[in-house]
């Protein structure tokens, strides 16, 4: 034990020895005579020390004129009595291939009496557009509409409703109705200009809908105030846009449609819902 005491004094005192010289290092070097070099700051910012590059302005790029004024009539509803004997040549020329395409959508075609409308979309007119009807009574209707381009090609059809009900999933939001409307607009001479609101309508109009929009919010006195806002075009920052209209055709039961873009005019998605009612009471002006 004695011995194992000895030991221990010799080696803290052999430390000792060993760690004072550099603590003495160390205290020496925070003295004034060894502080680190610092650059100042240069006084002019406008001159940095670092190479710079500006970042260049981005033009968004959209396929619709922002600032462009809706057209007043944008949608028209011609009766068959009422189409141009052009058109009529138009549609009987096409009679085969619009047959065709509405026995592949099972609309049982070669059944029954239909009706025929055309629909005049002024986004779109270099297409004649048609919508058949076949009407067996209440909750039993037949729609669709074909897409016939003047400058020749193929017809295209687009299924709304077989005996009341939707073939697949609603027309209004079907990516079929998505896909035939972008072939459609593909068809069409590439048009910067082309006016967003028609656009959206024509493709209601094609979906089913007959829609009819405000253009001032909605100022009512009775109880129920429907929620109605002017039709709007967003523009994201990357050019996509969305077109948001409400159909007040049935005002009672408004609706809302949001139809997005991307930046080259591809229709995206479609979203169709009814528009909320709120009650409502006036405010008195003082």
């Amino acid at each position: 034990m004695k011995y194992f005491g000895i030991a221990a004094i010799l080696a803290l005192s052999v430390t000792s020895a060993v760690l004072e010289p550099a603590c003495k290092g160390q205290a020496g070097a925070t003295s004034s005579d060894s502080q680190l070099q610092a650059t100042p700051l240069p006084s002019d910012a406008a001159s940095p020390p670092y190479k710079t590059r500006p970042i260049p302005q981005t033009e968004v790029t959209t396929p619709f004129a922002a600032n462009a004024t809706p057209a007043a009539m944008p949608l028209e509803f011609r009766s068959e009595d009422q189409m141009s004997d052009e058109d009529r040549a138009l549609e009987k020329s096409a009679g085969l291939r619009i047959s065709k395409g509405a026995q592949l959508s099972v609309l049982e075609f070669d059944k029954g009496a239909w009706s025929v409308q055309q629909l005049v979309c002024q986004a779109l007119p270099d297409h004649l557009f048609l919508l058949f009807k076949k009407d067996n009574g209440p909750g039993d209707v037949s729609l669709f509409s074909a897409a016939i381009p003047r400058a020749g090609g193929s017809v295209h059809v687009i299924p709304i409703e077989r005996r009341g009900f939707s073939l697949f999933s609603p027309a209004t939001v079907n990516p079929i109705t998505v896909a035939a409307f972008n072939r459609i607009r593909s068809d069409e001479p590439e048009n910067k200009s082309v006016d967003w609101l028609a656009t959206a309508l024509c493709y209601a109009a094609l979906a089913g809908a007959r829609p009819a929009v405000s253009d001032a919010y909605a100022k009512s006195a009775g109880a129920d105030l429907p929620f109605i806002f002017p039709p709007t075009l967003e523009v994201g920052r990357f050019g996509d846009s969305t077109v948001r209209f409400v159909d007040v055709a049935n005002p009672t039961k408004p609706s809302e449609w949001a139809l997005t873009f991307s930046s080259q005019g591809r229709l995206l998605k479609v979203e169709h819902f009814a528009a909320p009612v709120y009650a409502a009471r006036p405010i008195p002006s003082h």
